[in-house]
This record gives C-alpha cells, sequence and structure tokens, in this order.
C-alpha cells in the first residue's frame, strides 16, 4: 500500500477530527481572542501536535486591539415606541445614537454617493450580496462605505430568517450593531409606511490591547531543503457563539492531516509547517503577525492552503487564488482522488491566506462553488447557531483526504511548478478580482478621519493612529 493511502484510509477511519471540534468548543468555548481560553486552547492544540511527533511545536504571542463585549441596545422612538433586540459588533466604539434611520437594503456599491441621504443618519443594511454583483461584497466593506457616506451609527442586519442577529468584525468609528432578519424588516417596513422612523441605539463595549497567541507545528522532509508547503486556519469563533464551522473545523482539519502525514514523515522530501491562528475574524491579525515576524520565510513558502470553515457541506475541491500555472498540478491531484471535484480561481481579502497572497505566496481555499452559491451567504456561520451539533464529519474527512492528497503531490516535488508574484504582478490580479477599490478603502477611511480628529472618541483615536492604510487591513 503507497504512504498516501495509508494516510487516506488513516483519515476516512477516523473521528478525530470530530473528537477535535467537541473538545475545542466544549471546553474552551469561542477561544476569543484575549479572553484567556484563547491560551488554554493553544496549550491543548499544542499538546495535541507533540504527541503526534511534530517538531518544533510552539506558540507565538502577538498584540492586538482587544474588544470586551457589554451591553447594547436599540429602540424605535418615532413614530411609536419599541424595543428591539440586538447585539453590538466585535471593535465597535461604545456609544449614544439617536438619529432617523436609512435601509439600504444589501448595500450596493453606488447608493453610497447618496449622501445627502445618509450623511448624520442610522443606517441599516442586510448581509446579503446586492443583485447582480459578482464579487462578494463584505460586511467590512458596507461599514466603512457607510462612514465615508456619513453614517452616524449601523446596522448590519441578517438576510437568513429565523438565525438572530449576526455577529463581525467592524472598525471602532460609529456604534455598531446587528439584528436579526425578522427585527430588520420590521424597521424597513415602518420606514417605508410611516416614511420617518427615529432611533435610539446604544453601545457598551471595551476597547483595549490583549495578548493572543498562534500555535506553530513543523514536519521537516528528508530532502534537507529549505522549501516549505503551509497549512493554516484559525482557531477562534466569535464571542457570542463557540464557532464549530468557524473555524473549529478548520483547526481540527489542519491538525488532522499533522496527525496522519507524521506517520509517513519518510515518504516526505520537503517540509510542511502547520498554523493555527489566533484573532482572524476581527482583522486576520493572526496571519498578520505570523507574516510580519517571519518575513524572511515568506520566498521559501511553495504554498499556502487555508482551512477556513473546512468541511463545509458540498464538494471538497480547490479554489487556487489567481494561479493559472497551479492548475495542472491540481488536475493530476484531481485525477489520483478519483471524484469529480470544482477546480476554480477567485481572489478574495477576507481570511488568513490574504497576508501571504500580499507577499507573493501561491494561495488556495477549498470548497464548492456550487454550494456556495446556493447558500448565498454564511448561514448560520457568525451567529449563536454556530454550533457542534451542526458539523459534518464526513465533509470533514473529506476536505482532510483530498488535502493530503495534494500535501504529497506538492511536497514530493523535485522543483515547483511556479515562481512567487512580484508586487506589479500582485497589483494586477487585485485589479483583475474587482477589489481594488475595497483594499484601497482605508487609504480613504484613513483621510476622512484624520479631518475629523478632534471629534474622533479615544478608542478611535488609537485606531486611527494604528490605520496605515495597507491592503492588509482591508478587514
Amino acid at each position: 500500500m503507497r504512504p498516501v493511502e495509508r494516510v487516506l484510509g488513516d483519515i476516512y477511519g477516523s473521528s478525530v477530527p470530530l473528537d477535535l471540534v467537541v473538545e475545542l468548543c466544549d471546553e474552551y468555548d469561542s477561544r476569543w481572542p484575549g479572553s484567556g481560553l484563547d491560551k488554554k486552547s493553544c496549550d491543548y492544540m499544542a499538546e495535541k501536535l507533540r504527541g503526534y511527533g511534530l517538531d518544533d511545536v510552539h506558540l507565538e504571542k502577538f498584540t492586538i486591539p482587544g474588544w470586551i463585549r457589554g451591553s447594547s441596545s436599540l429602540s424605535v422612538k418615532e413614530p411609536r415606541h419599541k424595543k428591539i433586540d440586538c447585539i453590538a459588533l466585535p471593535m465597535s466604539n461604545e456609544g449614544v445614537v439617536e438619529a432617523e434611520l436609512i435601509y439600504l437594503g444589501a448595500g450596493p456599491i453606488e447608493i453610497y454617493e447618496k449622501k445627502a441621504e445618509i450623511e448624520g443618519k442610522i443606517v441599516m443594511v442586510n448581509s446579503g450580496n446586492p443583485q447582480g454583483m459578482t464579487r462578494f461584497l463584505h460586511r467590512s466593506e458596507k461599514y466603512q462605505r457607510s462612514i465615508l457616506a456619513g453614517a452616524a451609527g449601523w446596522i448590519f442586519m441578517n438576510h437568513y430568517p429565523a438565525y438572530g442577529p449576526p455577529t463581525g468584525g467592524v472598525s471602532p468609528i460609529i456604534p455598531a450593531i446587528g439584528v436579526s432578519y425578522e427585527d430588520g424588516m420590521y424597521l424597513a417596513r415602518m420606514l417605508e409606511r410611516k416614511g420617518r422612523v427615529k432611533l435610539r441605539m446604544e453601545t457598551k463595549c471595551r476597547n483595549l490591547d490583549v495578548d493572543t497567541w498562534n500555535v506553530v507545528a513543523d514536519l521537516r522532509g528528508t530532502a534537507g531543503s529549505d522549501e516549505w508547503l503551509v497549512y493554516g486556519a484559525h482557531y477562534e469563533g466569535h464571542d457570542i457563539a463557540v464557532g464549530a464551522l468557524d473555524d473549529a473545523t478548520g483547526a481540527a482539519v489542519v491538525m488532522e492531516l499533522a496527525r496522519t502525514l507524521a506517520k509517513e514523515r519518510a515518504y516526505l522530501k520537503h517540509n510542511i509547517r502547520f498554523l493555527l491562528f489566533g484573532a482572524e475574524e476581527i482583522g486576520l491579525f493572526g496571519s498578520r503577525a505570523y507574516c510580519k515576524a517571519h518575513p524572511e520565510s515568506m520566498s521559501k513558502i511553495r504554498f499556502m492552503m487555508n482551512f477556513d470553515a473546512a468541511g463545509r457541506a458540498g464538494r471538497q475541491g480547490f479554489c487556487l487564488h489567481g494561479w493559472p500555472s497551479l492548475e495542472p498540478l491540481f488536475k493530476e491531484v484531481i485525477k489520483e482522488i478519483g471524484t469529480d471535484l470544482p477546480l476554480w480561481s477567485q481572489v478574495g481579502p477576507y481570511s488568513d491566506h490574504w497576508p501571504f497572497l500580499l507577499q507573493g505566496v501561491a494561495t488556495a481555499t477549498m470548497g464548492d462553488p456550487d454550494e456556495a452559491a446556493r447558500r448565498a451567504g454564511r448561514g448560520f456561520g457568525h451567529t449563536k447557531y454556530d454550533t457542534v451539533d451542526k458539523v459534518d464529519l464526513r465533509a470533514m474527512r473529506e476536505c482532510a483526504g483530498n488535502a493530503a492528497v495534494a500535501a504529497f503531490k506538492i511536497l514530493n516535488m523535485d522543483e515547483w511548478v511556479t515562481q512567487q508574484r512580484s508586487q506589479k504582478e500582485i497589483d494586477a490580479i487585485v485589479d483583475k478580482a474587482g477589489i481594488h477599490e475595497t483594499v484601497r478603502l482605508g487609504v480613504k477611511l484613513k483621510e476622512y478621519l484624520e479631518n475629523r480628529r478632534k471629534d474622533l472618541r479615544p478608542e478611535t483615536l488609537v485606531y486611527l493612529d494604528r490605520l496605515s492604510g495597507s491592503w492588509e487591513e482591508v478587514i
């Protein structure tokens, strides 16, 4: 039996990934940065990786702008009085806003040009993607564009019924909250019927620096080379949930690959590094910290695979981030797997591959574009219902198995098949993907805030002084 077949047999006969998800979620809750349980979960994962026989397993500490949730409230003041359930969005600043409501639907880009209608109001947008838009319009972009149009407060409405208020990181500039589909539709109907709705929203929270950690583990190959494959995932969820799918499953799949590949290390020529990132949900801080701490290693990375919500329903194919030169290799991988899998290309900045992509590294994620289109968003992701009972062990096994086949291919190639991108090529791929305006919003936001510096809250000033306008700061 070939080594890759032994690994596949191990993966498909194992419940270890699900056991890891249960442990991470039931014992360490959301692993939220600065909670203390983030560090305990990292110690747990590191101990497991040492037990699997990985090399140089260690934690790397970094400091981030953290956030502690307090209370929040939303109420209709006119034309009638009514309290609305809500939750503050992570990284929102503390504050009170009393203003008229404007509803922008899914928030298509052109709508933010109506600054005269938006300025000074509480903006509500839903979590759906604008009709006809081919790229994903992320929550953070809608939030930033609302601020640039003069919004005084921000409401993020779930576009899925029965999933409650959504969460998701923003920036500490204006108070921001999430509301359910049902409550959002109530507000939208009242606005349409009455012509004017006045709201009062209040967020109580703390913005403060906290320490959190990445976990690093190596498996050195037999060739004695300095070339690396990187498999990584973030391990934390949002503070309102345990983050089972997003992304305890990703962390568990990375650890399962470490466990099974370590048994066959004698058959792997080059090196593989397993990374478990902290603080992805509020700004890709873990992957950004890793790339900043290891600049000398970036040029030695053959390929980086990011497992975000690994094992989500659907086929476990490969999304190459604008690397046509890698398509022949991954067609070989799919042929060896022996089943119909999607292979496609799409570039997006909203997960832990992004800092690596900006360094010129070839990156990819896994999943199924057809399933994503049917889902039309996160589903129960980023809500309190992202729980262990939703996790699909079959999908996790398939994800790990397909990634294992890819690992054997990549690690045993004497010569790598592509060169890393230059800055000019990175610029071109960002422009081609249609996200050039998105990644440059930070520059506009910094200028906007600088012009209002004397009126900003202390936490916003701290954020502004950190803001460089770099492409890493897209969230």
